[in-house]
């Protein structure tokens, strides 16, 4: 995957937390959950035990609620359907972005108030392509483009609960609940992890730099030194949450009894969670660029069917690929995998601690090319 990942890149030559208005109670943002019905209670028993453990290993709140009034204090979870978000944001008022496209498949945290969102689609997705990969033999990139392309409804039989019995008594070493309960439990913590950190909003002016073409100004967003201050501020932020999400997932064991011996009991899954990531990213390279390299490989990597539904339903945003993998808040998930998952492996818990890891080559690769780019850029411009 990581290989593949370079390739990609090289084949071309969210929104920032702000303060809510204090002189207006949070307790309303219940209501008007309640009031526009976007709340749902997903495997609510479920998210409940992942999301208690977490915070209970924080040891920094007393407790948490989930779908339930507003109680100050306590971490606020709200399960939305984004789906039945409207396009325009209803919690203006309290300056949280809460709209469709804010959230969609997507987890955030307003530190401020306490809470996390986090959208019920985005727990379909992760359950779905779990069990593509492990009763279908996907590979996960594939698995999420099959599921972009056909949309999650048509994975009712997986997703479903109420179809899907398996979903509320599986045990804990089944591999799909151990890699979207992994996926889960690095995203709560990640998004707890805001909230411990506090409000963090960025504000400085970012100068922008001149560049002779599009090309090159896309490829300035992979140097750390030349984005400015302002997104490497906000990409610290997001890597400190990573951070902590990692201290926490270090201190989590399988309950006694479930194995031989104690390991960490959401290492595979936050492994996986880096990949599930990576692979949205580039199903995302084919709205974003019309590279017939990058088409190509995508191509072979999804096979012809699922490839081909996916550009019949392809809006050209014109973004390109570079655009995807870096974005500007958020450090590249290839060096999120690198950062996080080898910090992970150092609990003498882990199951890759003491090992090197199979990407170490691709990653060194992955950071040569851009060191290389990057100087040339610097070079021709005299930066």
């Amino acid at each position: 995957m990581f290989r593949f990942l370079v390739i990609l890149l090289f084949a071309l030559s969210t929104a920032l937390p702000v303060k809510a208005d204090q002189s207006i109670s949070p307790s309303g943002i219940y209501t008007i959950l309640q009031k526009n019905n976007v709340l749902e209670d997903y495997l609510l028993k479920e998210v409940e035990e992942i999301a208690g453990t977490i915070i209970q290993t924080a040891g920094k709140w007393p407790g948490y609620r989930i779908n339930k009034p507003y109680v100050d204090g306590l971490i606020n979870i709200y399960l939305v359907d984004s789906t039945r978000l409207p396009e325009a944001n209803i919690l203006a008022d309290y300056e949280i972005e809460l709209a469709r496209l804010s959230i969609q498949g997507n987890a955030m945290a307003h530190e401020a108030t306490q809470i996390l969102f986090v959208d019920t689609l985005l727990l379909k997705f992760l359950i779905t392509t779990a069990h593509l990969v492990s009763y279908d033999n996907y590979e996960t990139v594939t698995a999420v483009g099959a599921i972009k392309a056909r949309g999650i409804d048509a994975f009712q039989p997986i997703w479903n609960p109420r179809i899907n019995s398996a979903l509320t008594n599986a045990e804990y070493t089944e591999e799909w609940a151990l890699l979207a309960s992994g996926a889960l439990a690095f995203i709560l913590a990640h998004e707890v992890g805001h909230i411990a950190l506090g409000d963090q909003s960025v504000t400085k002016r970012r100068i922008p730099l001149r560049f002779n073409n599009k090309e090159d100004k896309d490829k300035h967003w992979v140097c750390a030194d030349l984005i400015g201050e302002k997104y490497r501020l906000q990409q610290s932020i997001e890597q400190e949450a990573d951070d902590f999400a990692v201290s926490l997932l270090s201190k989590i064991l399988f309950p006694p009894g479930i194995l031989e011996k104690p390991l960490l009991r959401y290492e595979i899954g936050a492994h996986w969670y880096i990949l599930y990531s990576m692979s949205e990213q580039m199903i995302d390279t084919l709205s974003a660029t019309d590279s017939k390299n990058i088409h190509s490989a995508m191509r072979i990597q999804l096979g012809s069917g699922i490839y081909n539904e996916l550009v019949a339903q392809r809006k050209n945003t014109g973004r390109g690929a570079i655009k995807v993998f870096f974005p500007k808040t958020h450090p590249a998930n290839i060096r999120r995998a690198s950062h996080s998952l080898r910090q992970l492996a150092q609990s003498p818990y882990s199951l890759y601690h003491g090992e090197s890891s199979d990407s170490d080559q691709d990653i060194a690769l992955f950071e040569m090319l851009i060191a290389m780019e990057c100087r040339n850029l610097k070079e021709e411009y005299g930066l």
